[in-house]
């Protein structure tokens, strides 16, 4: 049986490529802690860059996460799952054109984000029909015709509607609106999905700010989960504490006990967690101003474990070393996907896995911003991308056994450095953790 090296399992960051956490929420007088002025205007100037590698003159922009990037405004969260309003972000303009209604949110966007003035546009100036919403055909017709001569109009006032306008999210409507109103359309996931895989240091900051609220709500299920609770009682563990800890929103659960956790279910139940079984607790991308990580924990409920239960444990401790061993700088993503761990080929041996009748997976992505973006790799046939320091990157192995012994997952984010990488997820996962007594 594979036994961590306690020496490797606590090999810290190198002092000098740390990014230090020093302070909290909070807004103090004594204390420089994160500018949100200079924050704005370096991840907009970024995202120019980024625009304008790729030749785009202009970015119609639904996902929810990235226009909050652009524009760090707080509007309508509850529609994040949706493509509900765009933003417009043009070429050498600054921050984007968004839409409020004067009867119902301008004047409170105002208040909140007066670095938007001159941005905010009414309805008869920017209008922003919803793509999923019903509507007659010639209605919908007609009501995306006007919103792309608006659009046009703005492009022709900063002289780039000559230049391709990318969209992330879109509907026919739109885009042969668009087309008729002389505008070239194009893919605009690409561009936006590679302007935000190197973090500023701040941003990695506020990243570690989202896993303390993560390792808050690992704290209260440690300490008031009872065995014969369900899985739907961890969540309500859990979200008691992680919005009094800062927490803006939670992105979902996957919570996993017992003849659940094998094969993985990417969700919870009212089934109760009984002694001797596994519990997998994914509280997923608990946000903090716009940041996020992906952290996975595997806890035994009230018992020691048997041979076979460490086996399976141990075995995903030992993938995590091994991708953590990879990670540094100038790295390929598919020289990970050539070396990662393969349970009965190059982890264990295939004889172990028949017997155990063991089944595993891998993930890889990129993770602050926006959940599952680049850089990624599921495969050598992925794009490849050379990692960099300041990406961040999360990895969640899993392996699991048929018959009582379960399954065990851990996921951790990590942040590249020049010589090696820095562990955002703190919450200790190299020895079993036993709960519930």
């Amino acid at each position: 049986m594979w036994l961590p090296d306690a020496t490797k399992t606590h090999t810290p960051t190198k002092p000098e490529e740390r990014i230090p956490l020093l302070f909290g929420q909070g807004n103090v007088d004594w204390q420089q802690r994160v500018n949100w002025e200079e924050l704005r205007k370096k991840r907009v100037d970024r995202a120019q860059k980024f625009m304008a590698k790729w030749g785009i003159g202009a970015a119609i922009i639904y996902n929810h996460d990235r226009k909050r990037y652009l524009s760090s405004v707080w509007n309508h969260p509850y529609a994040k799952a949706i493509p509900r309003n765009f933003v417009l972000f043009v070429k050498d303009a600054g921050f984007p054109y968004m839409m409020v209604r004067n009867d119902h949110d301008a004047q409170q966007v105002k208040n909140d984000a007066p670095w938007l003035a001159g941005r905010l546009l009414d309805e008869k100036e920017l209008s922003s029909p919803r793509p999923i919403r019903y509507a007659p055909p010639n209605e919908a017709k007609e009501m995306w015709a006007t919103a792309a001569k608006q659009i046009k109009a703005l492009l022709v006032k900063h002289r780039v509607a000559d230049l391709p306008v990318s969209i992330d999210y879109c509907n026919p409507y739109m885009y042969f609106a668009l087309e008729e109103a002389g505008l070239k359309v194009v893919d605009g996931n690409g561009w936006i999905d590679e302007c935000g895989m190197v973090k500023f240091d701040e941003e990695i900051v506020l990243m570690k700010m989202a896993a303390a609220i993560h390792e808050r709500g690992y704290g209260a299920l440690v300490k008031d989960f009872r065995i014969g609770m369900t899985e739907k009682d961890v969540q309500n563990i859990v979200a008691g504490v992680i919005y009094g800890a800062g927490a803006e929103y939670q992105e979902g659960w996957v919570v996993n006990s017992g003849d659940r956790g094998n094969p993985k279910n990417f969700n919870w139940s009212d089934r109760p967690i009984r002694p001797r079984e596994f519990l997998a607790a994914e509280f997923c991308h608990i946000n903090y101003c716009g940041y996020k990580v992906c952290y996975d924990r595997t806890f035994l409920v009230g018992a020691k474990p048997t041979p076979l239960q460490r086996e399976v444990y141990d075995t995903v401790v030992e993938m995590q070393f091994r991708v953590k061993d990879l990670l540094k700088a100038g790295l390929s993503t598919r020289e990970i996907a050539r070396a990662r761990p393969r349970p009965g080929e190059n982890l264990r041996t295939s004889e172990q896995i028949r017997a155990w009748r063991g089944t595993w997976s891998n993930h890889f992505g990129g993770m602050g911003i926006a959940w599952d973006s680049s850089p990624y790799y599921g495969s050598t046939e992925d794009p490849e991308f050379i990692l960099e320091p300041n990406m961040t990157v999360t990895y969640h192995p899993t392996f699991g056994v048929q018959g009582e012994a379960g399954a065990a997952v851990i996921e951790n984010t990590f942040r590249i450095t020049e010589t090696g990488c820095e562990v955002l997820t703190q919450w200790p996962y190299e020895e079993i953790m036993t709960i519930g007594l």
